[in-house]
């Protein structure tokens, strides 16, 4: 049988452990307008998460609130999550992620965006999916969906430069315009 102070310890405990993770569910803090999500085969220092976010935030001038978040570490698992249920603007991750998800219809084709030439390796197979009287119609054809992220100045200049690495704008991206305004500062020289 509990005495009466281990009851009162136990009641506070649950509580704090639900209040606990309710802040880890809700986040802390206002949602940001987009956010950067970031998950490479090797690790990404949190010193570079930070300094995108901050760079960013800088070029967009008060436009609109931007977040950058990795993962620790490569997670399928977390990936799919993020595809599946994640509400971010844009994903860097590995190559052969990105034509897998592109082959799924997880990204936004950029040709009217960026020059395919440029960014040949961002050129390949992926679905479409198009908007028919009784929904969609999927169909594979080739596209820009993704920019190299070895070719984009800012993420070198923040030292982001493990090669395999692609910047896509995945379909549940909340804002299109918004997301591609990011890429556009990525690829900025300045």
């Amino acid at each position: 049988m509990l005495e009466k102070g281990e009851h009162i310890v136990r009641k506070w405990g649950w509580m704090g452990m639900v209040l606990a993770l309710a802040l880890v569910l809700g986040g802390c803090g206002p949602k940001a307008d987009i956010s950067v999500f970031m998950m490479s085969t090797t690790t990404v220092p949190s010193e570079l998460t930070e300094a995108l976010k901050t760079e960013l935030s800088q070029k967009l001038e008060g436009r609109f609130t931007v977040d950058v978040f990795a993962s620790p570490m490569y997670n399928l698992q977390k990936l799919f999550v993020e595809y599946a249920a994640g509400d971010n603007g844009l994903h860097v991750v590995p190559e052969e992620d990105v034509k897998s998800m592109s082959k799924q219809g997880g990204h936004i084709p950029l040709d009217d965006y960026f020059d395919k030439d440029k960014y040949e390796e961002g050129y390949f197979d992926g679905m479409v999916l198009e908007k028919a009287q009784k929904g969609y119609i999927e169909h594979q054809e080739k596209h820009l969906y993704a920019l190299p992220a070895e070719k984009l100045p800012l993420l070198n200049k923040l030292g982001i430069t493990e090669k395999g690495l692609f910047v896509a704008i995945p379909v549940r991206t909340p804002d299109v315009e918004r997301s591609i305004q990011i890429l556009k500062l990525m690829e900025e020289t300045r």
